[in-house]
Order: structure tokens, then sequence, then C-alpha cells
């Protein structure tokens, strides 16, 4: 008779408990292969020029070889393309304020220099697009007259310049993060 008392109790007990449910798993969305380095538009027009590439520098003498993207000083920067940091060094000769960073597609077919960054990343690293290499650098002590604060970045696509804006997604202000 005990085993008929336990056996009506565990059958009890299984008519109780809560239905099994099934294990769902969502697979994380795939890396963007692309990415705005700030999520923010492309510097307009300033005292010192347009961000656009292909903008007159030097009242027409040369042309701007990359895109500018606002940026707040402090902000986060992203990486534009999945590379490998190649080069981390200074955007001007004997001024050791502002910083680069530059990747390399791991196909070696694009590569990505972004201006203007004070960086987190290491060299030899790996980074996948849209994952942080540094902050925005305020660039009014170089430019005191009243420049956009920027990133500015130069992209070369198998060994020939390409203009950013034209492979890079538009603003969408996906990512501001800023901790200055």
């Amino acid at each position: 008779m005990a085993g008929c008392v336990g056996a009506g109790l565990a059958a009890q007990a299984f008519a109780t408990a809560p239905e099994a449910t099934k294990a769902t798993y969502t697979l994380p969305a795939p890396a963007p292969e692309l990415v705005n380095p700030t999520g923010h538009s492309l510097r307009g027009e300033d005292v010192y020029g347009a961000g656009a590439f292909g903008a007159s520098r030097g009242g027409g003498a040369r042309r701007h070889r990359g895109a500018d993207y606002v940026a707040e000083p402090g902000e986060v920067v992203r990486a534009p393309i999945t590379g490998i940091v190649q080069r981390i060094g200074f955007a001007y000769r004997g001024d050791e304020r502002y910083r680069y960073v530059e990747l390399t597609s791991e196909d070696q077919t694009r590569d990505v220099r972004v201006l203007y960054v004070g960086p987190t990343v290491q060299l030899g690293v790996v980074v996948r697009a849209g994952e942080p290499i540094g902050r925005a650098q305020d660039l009014s002590a170089r430019y005191p007259r009243g420049i956009t604060n920027h990133v500015h970045v130069e992209m070369r696509e198998n060994g020939a310049l390409a203009d950013p804006a034209s492979v890079l997604p538009a603003a969408s202000d996906q990512h501001e993060e800023i901790d200055a």
C-alpha cells in the first residue's frame, strides 16, 4: 500500500509540474562588414573647408584625400572595417597631440586610416568592424578658427584611393558614447 501512495503522490506532482518548454537559441547577428566610425554625418563647410572626399584644399592646389565624419571629443570611434591594426602613428610630423589608427583587411584588399583618434587598440590585433579603436580627439588647438570636430577617414581599395562615404554606411547615430 505504501508503494501505491508514493506512486499516487508522484503522479499528482507530475500532473501539477510546469510544462516543459523547448529551448530556443537566437544566433547572434552577423558582424557588419562596414561601419560608419562615429555614426554621424560628414563634416559640412566650415572656415577650413568641407569634409567631403575630393573637396578643395590649399586654394585648389590639392584635393581632400578622405572623408571627415563629425565626432565630439571623447566620443568612441569604431573600426570602419574588420582588419589588423597595421600602424598607430601621429597625424602630423612634429605634433604628437593627434594620432591615427590604420587597419588592413584580412584579405589585404582594403586599408583604412582613421585620424584624430586617441587609440585604445594595440598594434597587430584584429578588430571587427564596429569595435572601438579609440576616442575622438579635440581639434580646436590645431585649428583655432573654429573647425568642426571630426575624424578623418582615408580608404584604399586594391591600392587605389577611394571615397569612404561611397562605401561606409550613412549617418545613423548608431553609437554616440561620449565619456570625455
